[in-house]
């Protein structure tokens, strides 16, 4: 089978658009793509997306596809929580090296802010709580206001504690990091440099949890070109191999259903991680820099440690010593990540996707890990219950 290359992406920066529709955001974005690459738009073979927030009966692309006058021979629209953006690259991949399309285009668009925000108030005001859990469970987690999915992440976190003796300081150092990467990130939505203490004294919302330790929804919306790798240097000097991928989902949603499943570690992404490695022939000392699907502060600690960067526990003293900043042993979310570039969920795989390729191509600018040549892409839904990663290596 065919290697897959990345050569090519667009994006807009993450914030408000709620006088776009979400068909605009794509074109824009498809259209970027495919002038950075040279791409003409009959030359697209897959056209390939995630769930949105707009009720188009799951044709969105079809949408697309009238508005930008192509007629795709495979088309797809992949839903499965916040790594559905990931997935959609492992379809387009597996489409290629099948042989069934030559030049696929993936593409997320999501007004999340400006639509989800309205339906969270009207959530609220209903008391409707999460949808997502099971109708039985609801009697149980509203008395104690566990509407959202933010009470599963903080019982994460407290548990994180209380087994390896993490400090809620150790959780803001890892949203320092982030806003300080943020300040060069070309998409980053929040771009103030902040303090242990800034993170510290902000409004508590459900404990360790407070407000800057939790990301921000916004609307965003990106594409990424893929090809045979025998084509890709038709379309760029730098092409960025998909080498490989792991993917797992253990048998829960949020809370682990097993007495004896820890939520300081997640099955989950110990499955994926395993598996990439594996299919690579690779280890974890051989990724150069990561981009981790971190909704809330303390995840960025745990998160490292499954993936096999360090031990249970020894994130701790990685926050503490810098190992995960830029020019440390492993750096991570250099744009950004959730918690300062912002987060429309289907789509920020794709954004954490091509701040790997702009690490890869030596595009990074001021946050440019030097000498990156293997990059590593993390993305899950639910309390990381599924988990998808992706291995990327420049293809020199």
């Amino acid at each position: 089978m065919p290697d897959v290359a990345l050569v090519g992406y667009g994006a807009i920066p993450l914030g408000k658009y709620p006088e776009t529709t979400e068909t605009e955001l794509a074109v824009e974005v498809i259209v970027q793509a495919l002038e950075n690459t040279g791409v003409t738009k009959d030359q697209i073979e897959g056209l390939y997306t995630t769930n949105n927030y707009v009720n188009t009966m799951h044709l969105q692309m079809s949408l697309v596809a009238e508005a930008m006058r192509i007629t795709p021979k495979s088309m797809a629209e992949v839903n499965c929580g916040g790594m559905a953006g990931g997935l959609v690259l492992k379809y387009a991949m597996m489409e290629i090296k099948m042989g069934y399309v030559d030049i696929a285009v993936c593409y997320a668009a999501e007004r999340e802010f400006s639509i989800k925000s309205h339906l969270h108030r009207m959530s609220a005001e209903v008391n409707m709580g999460n949808p997502c859990y099971e109708p039985t469970q609801q009697p149980v987690r509203n008395p104690y206001g566990t509407q959202g999915i933010i009470s599963d992440y903080a019982f994460s976190a407290r548990r994180y504690m209380h087994e390896y003796n993490a400090t809620e300081e150790d959780f803001a150092s890892a949203v320092v990091r982030d806003n300080k990467n943020a300040l060069n990130s070309p998409y980053a939505a929040f771009k103030s440099r902040i303090t242990v203490n800034d993170v510290l004294n902000s409004k508590p919302i459900c404990p360790p949890i407070k407000l800057f330790d939790a990301c921000s929804i916004r609307d965003g919306a990106a594409a990424i070109v893929l090809t045979k790798a025998e084509l890709a240097r038709n379309f760029t000097d730098t092409p960025i191999l998909f080498k490989g991928f792991g993917q797992y989902h253990d048998c829960s949603l949020f809370t682990p259903s097993k007495i004896d499943t820890s939520l300081s570690s997640f099955i989950a992404v110990r499955k994926a991680a395993k598996q990439a490695f594996s299919m690579c022939k690779i280890s974890p000392t051989d990724v150069d820099v990561a981009e981790l699907y971190a909704p809330f502060s303390p995840q960025e600690l745990m998160i490292p440690e499954d993936i096999g960067w360090f031990p249970k526990g020894g994130m701790i003293q990685g926050i503490r010593d810098g190992s995960t900043e830029i020019g440390g042993t492993i750096p991570i979310n250099t744009d950004g990540g959730l918690l300062a570039r912002g987060h429309p969920a289907f789509v920020t795989p794709l954004y954490e996707t091509i701040t790997i390729m702009r690490q890869l191509q030596g595009e990074a600018g001021k946050n440019q890990v030097t000498g990156a040549n293997i990059g590593l892409m993390q993305c899950e839904g639910g309390l990381i219950n599924n988990c998808f990663i992706a291995i990327f290596e420049r293809g020199d």
